[in-house]
């Protein structure tokens, strides 16, 4: 097979069509990763994020769910792993190559997300492939999707809402959802199935919020009415109390506060937000490994980025939802594909976030194991997906020419014809009611 990039612009340029994968057909795919520190901190194929940006963690997650999915001599797809200086050279039998040095490697199809894609089209990353896939993960994401196009990279969205704001400003592309597991959720969190005490019978509400401490996880908008969420249950003679699990530093961002782990400038801000209860009420325990989940099982309820701003798909909420805890969020982008079933715990804005506690709170006992109950037949209807979300890579990724769009969505020349068909069908019905009788 023929492959060449042009290490000047990054752009893939064919030289003849590649050949249609077939019996005894090895195809090389490359999976660049962002952050390699992950492949040392990943000690179990099958464990959870050990505290790692999402994109990092599914990357892996996927090449290993690829690679048990073809064992042995079944094998059509060679699968490597590619970093700037990884700290080892395989992961669980999969080889891991050192981007700085592969001037003489080619692949038939390299897979890089919104940082790779970045240091590609800066020119600080250079490869040579016959396809590149652009894996991206923000809605209405104008500029990886400009420098996509500009590598002449194919579009992948990893959310059902991310796809449609993407497709609008580029285009008909791929989607394929992130794979989710609860079973790996609940094994971390030595969860036992039980239902909580209800925070009315101990006079206690704990409240989970999970996510990065940066302004686009959205934790400062919860943080604006937490004062007043506290007088409003202490009201109802209910201590509360907020954990906050996350921190600046998952994102390699830097942790400049010296009482918060975020940055200088949002600690002081949230900060002033919290008041008196940041000593009281409030709890960050910064970015933690799988010990998370134990905490977050203790959770009588979660708060997941009130906007929804920048999510593309919903992994943070269903894993407080494998846990049974109900999630209070927003609709929209990546929020909504998981929240479309929450319609009690939806909100508009943020200052909403009070008035479902309250809601939840004040629910009959039997509601509430309803509820939670609910929740964990979200996530596993995610979960459920594994299987079609692997094989649905393999289509992407083996595809012959011409290719086609891999998602849920049919093309556009077959919404015509069913359009024409009813425009037909419904000019012949209103003939036979305009006809004349006798």
């Amino acid at each position: 097979m023929a492959r060449s990039m042009s290490q000047s612009d990054g752009r893939v340029r064919h030289r003849q069509p590649p050949q249609i994968p077939g019996s005894g057909f090895l195809m090389r795919v490359l999976f660049v990763l962002e952050q390699p520190e992950i492949l040392q901190a990943l000690q179990q194929p099958e464990g959870v994020n050990p505290g790692f940006g999402g994109t990092s963690f599914t990357t892996v997650r996927l090449v290993l769910a690829l690679a048990q999915d073809q064992p042995g001599a079944a094998s059509t797809l060679q699968l490597s792993i590619g970093a700037a200086n990884p700290p080892v050279a395989a992961f669980h039998g999969i080889p891991v190559v050192d981007l700085t040095n592969t001037t003489n490697q080619h692949w038939d199809v390299a897979v890089v997300t919104g940082g790779s894609l970045d240091a590609l089209h800066s020119g600080q990353l250079r490869l040579r492939s016959t396809r590149l896939l652009a894996w991206i993960r923000h809605p209405y994401d104008w500029d990886k999707t400009r420098k996509a196009k500009a590598l002449k990279a194919e579009l992948v969205s990893v959310g059902k809402a991310q796809y449609l704001s993407n497709a609008l400003i580029a285009g008909w592309h791929h989607h394929i959802d992130n794979l989710f597991c609860a079973e790996r959720i609940r094994r971390a969190a030595g969860w036992s199935g039980d239902h909580p005490t209800p925070p009315l019978q101990r006079r206690q509400l704990r409240i989970g919020f999970m996510g990065a401490l940066v302004p686009s996880k959205g934790f400062h908008q919860l943080a604006q009415h937490w004062p007043a969420i506290c007088t409003s249950l202490r009201e109802l003679g209910v201590e509360p109390q907020l954990e906050v699990i996350g921190g600046a530093s998952l994102y390699h961002f830097g942790e400049g506060h010296p009482r918060l782990p975020c940055a200088q400038d949002y600690g002081n801000s949230l900060e002033r937000c919290l008041g008196t209860e940041l000593g009281r009420s409030v709890r960050f325990h910064g970015t933690l490994g799988p010990e998370r989940y134990r905490l977050m099982a203790s959770c009588d309820l979660a708060v997941v980025n009130p906007s929804g701003q920048g999510e593309a798909f919903p992994a943070t909420i269903l894993e407080w939802l494998a846990l049974g805890v109900p999630v209070i969020s927003s609709q929209r982008y990546g929020c909504g594909d998981a929240m479309r079933y929450l319609l009690t715990l939806q909100i508009g804005n943020s200052g909403q976030i009070q008035q479902r506690i309250q809601g939840y709170l004040l629910q009959p006992l039997d509601e509430q194991h309803i509820l939670r109950d609910h929740c964990l037949r979200i996530a596993e209807l995610f979960s459920a997906q594994q299987p079609l979300i692997v094989s649905q890579w393999r289509l992407l990724l083996q595809q012959p020419t011409p290719r086609v769009k891999v998602n849920e969505h049919l093309n556009g020349r077959i919404y015509l014809l069913l359009l024409r068909e009813w425009l037909v069908m419904s000019l012949q019905s209103l003939r036979k009611r305009l006809r004349p009788r006798g």
